[in-house]
């Protein structure tokens, strides 16, 4: 099928003129799709039970009706209704993008994946194929009693399918590589409305454009990805510990002090919050080794030497990474509908200056405003090795060789009660963002993150890049013509919204910090002396243990 012709486009102008009704859209659809689909209207009293919900409340797509496809052919129709009507629309798997952009489906219909929820294991093979609403909690148990491992992320509850088509980082990446490293092949229905298979062999330039773009393109209803056999017998050490607020210059300065020399089965994960508990604001740190205990106790010892208030080290079966690591705040970090502002920046250098006014920065906003004391912000850093052994050109993710052996990204996810505070949250958020800006590294003047950590104000030079960008829309032109999948981070994104005010993503801000941090809730200027509340604890043990690191 592929409708992207004349007499389709003829069709479109003659019938948009006329808007469709959520009962009449429904009506369709109960007619024309496979008798196992299903179809909701937001006004049935299951809808929100019967389907997949959103993580982020902030910034959410509307929808006149949510349909449950149950065959690829039942994607085909509906997206063909949807660009015969003039009706907007998303795939949702997990449902876990968290990009503003989504915002701009308004009225629109939503394709909601799960009914595409098959794992299937290959053990000889060393392959794993997997539906499009799978997500990570799904694959870990099945994969774990194979005998194999996979590159997860960092949450139980994402979809594997939206992770990888970003890129897909994760703690196994040092070992793996990057998800889309994995990728083997995918099955989807493209913009034109043509059900193919993709891989380095069918399609081979959208399998290039796939891997690290690929939601500009169409929906994916299945993919297949390689596996592995277990490292360390599928055990690994997690790490957690809570130091005090006071200690964070120590601490960032661990993390720095792995530059260029990043075990591949190490990884860390550092983040500045906020538990009353606990005395206010302090940063909690997971390390994930994948190896014996001594090893990787051995590369943590200064961290305990420094004093943490809290720890946990423990050896757990790798698939319980995401569910148990970091005190086991995965569960609370996957409760859905909740309000969320957040914004990413890649890291090409540890700037400990930079992250110690981080730190007091989010101490003032808590001291500030209590709405926002479930906020974080982390970074997390991941052994480049394995990634950059692939070359950049092989795929669309343009961060793969941006930092010689080193990767980190920050994460700023700023937590808040309901949507009057939106714009104050976003306003925080930004700040926050600009803090790290002058220091990144970055070679352009792009705000570069991430895709899949992306706000959504960067722009398509922030999210792909303007070396990757020419490639990339000559795919859009080909496999997505009308622009049908132009709602999450799109190469031609343009969006905006009053509620989210934003710098231009084309160009960075390369403001001081004494003007980055005019940004008190009061509007009043916080000034640097104010964000070295928190002092810093002398270097003695750090110090002396960088002298005799390798």
């Amino acid at each position: 099928m592929n409708f992207a012709s004349s007499i389709f486009l003829l069709q479109s102008i003659l019938v948009t003129a006329f808007a469709q009704t959520g009962p009449e859209v429904a009506s369709y659809f109960r007619k024309h799709l496979s008798n196992t689909s299903t179809v909701y209207l937001p006004s049935e009293s299951n809808y929100s039970f019967e389907t997949t919900q959103r993580w982020n409340a902030f910034s959410a797509p509307t929808y006149i009706i949510s349909v449950k496809p149950s065959t690829d052919v039942d994607i085909q129709k509906i997206i063909e209704y949807a660009f015969l009507h003039n009706i907007s629309f998303l795939g949702t798997g997990g449902g876990h993008a968290y990009s503003v952009t989504v915002g701009t489906v308004k009225n629109g219909i939503e394709i909601d994946l799960d009914n595409f929820n098959t794992v299937s294991i290959d053990q000889t093979a060393n392959t794993m194929t997997v539906g499009g609403a799978v997500h990570f909690a799904n694959i870990t148990g099945p994969l774990y009693d194979a005998g194999k491992e996979f590159q997860v992320g960092s949450c139980s509850c994402v979809g594997i399918l939206g992770a990888t088509l970003g890129g897909g980082v994760g703690p196994y990446g040092g070992l793996h590589g990057l998800q889309i490293d994995a990728l083997k092949s995918v099955r989807m229905v493209t913009g034109t409305g043509s059900l193919i298979e993709v891989s380095s062999t069918s399609h081979p330039d959208l399998w290039w454009g796939i891997r690290g773009a690929g939601f500009n393109f169409g929906i994916v209803t299945s993919a297949t990805y390689q596996v592995y056999n277990f490292t360390n017998n599928g055990q690994a050490m997690s790490a957690d510990f809570r130091f005090h607020a006071i200690q964070n210059a120590s601490l960032y300065e661990f993390a720095r002090s792995f530059t260029g020399r990043m075990p591949d089965a190490f990884s860390i994960d550092i983040a500045i919050a906020y538990d009353e508990s606990f005395g206010g604001t302090y940063l909690f740190a997971n390390f994930i080794y994948v190896g014996p205990l001594d090893e990787g106790i051995a590369l943590i010892q200064p961290l305990i030497d420094l004093g943490p208030f809290d720890q946990n080290i423990t050896m757990i079966p790798w698939k319980d990474i995401e569910t148990s690591s970091k005190f086991g705040i995965d569960a609370v970090a996957c409760i859905k509908g909740k309000f969320h502002s957040v914004w990413g920046l890649n890291l090409y250098q540890i700037d400990v200056p930079t992250l110690i006014a981080a730190v007091n920065y989010m101490d003032v906003i808590y001291t500030q405003n209590a709405d926002f004391r479930f906020a974080f912000l982390a970074i997390d850093m991941y052994a480049p090795r394995v990634t950059e052994s692939i070359p950049d050109d092989r795929t669309a993710y343009p961060y793969r060789s941006a930092v010689a052996r080193f990767r980190p990204s920050s994460l700023l996810d700023v937590g808040f009660s309901n949507s009057s505070r939106a714009t104050v949250a976003s306003h925080v958020g930004r700040t926050a963002r600009n803090i790290f800006i002058p220091t990144s590294g970055a070679s352009t003047s792009n705000i570069e993150v991430y895709v899949n950590y992306g706000h959504g104000d960067e722009g398509p030079l922030g999210w792909y890049t303007e070396r990757k960008l020419p490639r990339l829309n000559e795919l859009k032109n080909r496999y997505d013509p009308n622009k049908l999948f132009s709602h999450y981070n799109a190469l031609e994104s343009g969006y905006s919204s009053s509620n989210d005010k934003h710098q231009s993503g084309q160009v960075r801000n390369t403001v001081g910090l004494e003007t980055v941090a005019a940004a008190s809730l009061n509007t009043d200027l916080i000034t640097i002396a104010a964000l070295s509340r928190i002092a810093l604890e002398p270097f003695a043990k750090l110090d002396e243990w960088l002298r005799e690191a390798v």
